[in-house]
C-alpha cells in the first residue's frame, strides 16, 4: 500500500513538474539587446563658391557630431597629397551639432609660418572637418604634425567639401588719372621756374 502511495506521489510531482516549468520559463523577462552604446562620428559641411577679400572663407553650413574644427586646405592637398602643409585655416572651436555661415580667417594656424597674410590668386580650397581629439579647445593638428585633432572620415576617406575661392581687386588709379592730376603740378612748377629766371635777369639788368 505504501509503494502504492508512492508510485502515485512520484506520478503527481513529475506531471506537476512539467507543467510548472514552461510557465516558469515564460515568465522570465526578455532583455533587449544592447548595442555597443558608441555612435560613428559624422561630420557635413555646405562649401559654396564664393569672392572673399582673401583673408577670410565662409562655409554655408556646419555639423559636427561630435564638434571641433573646420580646416582649409590649399591645392597642395590634392596636388601633393599633404594633408598638414596644406592647411592654410582654421575655424574657431565648433561644439557639437549645427552650425551656419562659419568663418574661417586665413594665413594664421598655430604651427605654421606663411610668407603672405591673403590669398594672391583665385583658386580651389578645400573644408575638412577636424576633431578636437585631445579636448583643449586648440587646433593642434598642424602642431602635432597630425597626430592629433585628426580629421573626420567616412569610409577610407576624409570628409571634405571643395569651393572655388575668387579674390577681389583691389581698387587702383588709372595710369590716365594720375597723368591728369600731375598736370597742376608741373604747371606750378614750371611757372616757378620760370619767375625765377625773370627775377634774375631783372637783378642783372639792374647791376
Amino acid at each position: 500500500m505504501r509503494s502504492t502511495l508512492a508510485a502515485i506521489c512520484l506520478v503527481l510531482f513529475c506531471i506537476l513538474g512539467t507543467a510548472v516549468a514552461p510557465a516558469a520559463a515564460q515568465s522570465q523577462p526578455v532583455q533587449p539587446q544592447q548595442g555597443d552604446g558608441v555612435r560613428t562620428p559624422n561630420a557635413t559641411m555646405v562649401f559654396t563658391d564664393q569672392t572673399t577679400n582673401g583673408t577670410t572663407v565662409q562655409l554655408n553650413s556646419v555639423n559636427l557630431s561630435q564638434g571641433g574644427f573646420v580646416a582649409i586646405h590649399d591645392a597642395n592637398l590634392t596636388d601633393a597629397n599633404d594633408t598638414v602643409g596644406s592647411v592654410i585655416g582654421v575655424s574657431e572651436k565648433l561644439g557639437a551639432g549645427p552650425h551656419q555661415d562659419v568663418r574661417v580667417r586665413l594665413y594664421g594656424v598655430d604651427g605654421r609660418e606663411f610668407n603672405q597674410s591673403r590669398l594672391r590668386t583665385n583658386g580651389s580650397l578645400t573644408a575638412m572637418a577636424h576633431f578636437d581629439s585631445n579636448g583643449n579647445d586648440r587646433f593642434d593638428f598642424v602642431r602635432s604634425n597630425g597626430s592629433v585633432d585628426g580629421p573626420y572620415v567616412a569610409g577610407t576617406g576624409t570628409i571634405t567639401e571643395s569651393a572655388v575661392v575668387s579674390v577681389e581687386r583691389e581698387e587702383t588709379t588709372p595710369d590716365s588719372a594720375l597723368d591728369i592730376g600731375l598736370v597742376p603740378i608741373v604747371a606750378a612748377g614750371l611757372v616757378v621756374v620760370l619767375l625765377i629766371v625773370l627775377a634774375a635777369v631783372v637783378v642783372r639788368r639792374r647791376r
